[in-house]
């Protein structure tokens, strides 16, 4: 493969994981304004016809394995924002970013990915990095009354490393779809099951929607039909173990869009996290 080809695939991928980041200060924003979860509905309501209108779909729609990764999304990301409401927002990121161990592990078996000694540093840089970046943002809660919680974020985390797993296998061998392609699928078809929280999304008479409505189209736009493509074109061209360390640096650009736009602090853990993180993301990349 040719050496631009791979860092056009490692751009790609930090890029997304700097998009993915901004949406953790874009909840941040908007959790005062609105239920997170008619966020996340509308998240995908608005991007659904945005794809729709410029990707091809129909295929990628006739094919089992986009319904399945629709149905792993959508569970991990109802998990997750279940999820807040019963533990700490540090606790969930950080229990999360365990879907990094679990994609490591299931790359070898299932992708036939070859395990290296790079790639166990990186991995053990990057987990210690994160939790000195969340540790950071926050202490640390185990306690008995956040347990339903955790077990959630470790159940999100378990369904987006199947959801990783499956887009590597949607986007080479006999399915072959194209970033684009995959985008379009993957989110019109996790449309579908939303719409099952819709009954259970909590709605209030202040509800301030010039604000939800555009909060919602740049979470649509930018952390969803972009960054989605971004990620899948890595993907294509990278082991799936390399683009979950590089999706670490999310953490990091999102501490750092936290500190510039919501005034939260950044102590000598967050910083210490952060060079960790990008350490390991650059050990992953570097060489073939």
């Amino acid at each position: 493969m040719p050496m631009d080809t791979r860092d056009r695939a490692v751009a790609a991928t930090v890029i997304s994981s700097f998009l993915w980041g901004s949406s953790f200060v874009v909840a941040g924003y908007g959790i005062d304004k609105a239920d997170p979860m008619l966020f996340l509905l509308l998240r995908f309501l608005i991007a659904t016809p945005i794809v729709i209108l410029v990707w091809p779909f129909k295929r990628a729609l006739r094919s089992r394995i986009i319904w399945i990764l629709a149905a792993f999304n959508a569970t991990a990301f109802v998990m997750q924002y279940i999820a807040l409401g019963w533990t700490s927002a540090t606790n969930v990121a950080l229990l999360i970013s365990m879907d990094l161990v679990f994609v490591s592990a299931a790359s070898v078996y299932f992708l036939s990915e070859r395990p290296t000694w790079k790639l166990g540093v990186s991995l053990s840089l990057g987990m210690v990095g994160v939790f000195l970046v969340e540790y950071g943002a926050g202490p640390l809660d185990f306690s008995s009354k956040t347990l339903w919680g955790d077990m959630l974020s470790i159940g999100a985390a378990l369904s987006w490393t199947v959801y990783i797993i499956l887009s590597k296998k949607a986007l080479s061998g006999e399915n072959d779809m194209s970033a684009e392609e995959l985008t379009a699928g993957v989110c019109i078809a996790t449309t579908v099951p939303l719409l099952f929280v819709l009954p259970f999304v909590k709605f209030s008479g202040s509800t301030d929607w010039t604000s939800v409505l555009l909060l919602s189209a740049y979470l649509a736009v930018f952390t969803t039909i972009l960054a989605y493509v971004l990620w899948y074109r890595g993907l294509k061209h990278l082991p799936a173990s390399t683009t979950s360390i590089i999706l670490l640096l999310e953490i990091a650009f999102a501490a750092i869009l936290a500190y510039v736009f919501l005034g939260e602090r950044v102590g000598i853990a967050t910083i210490a996290g952060g060079i960790m993180i990008c350490a390991a993301a650059l050990l992953a990349v570097a060489g073939k």
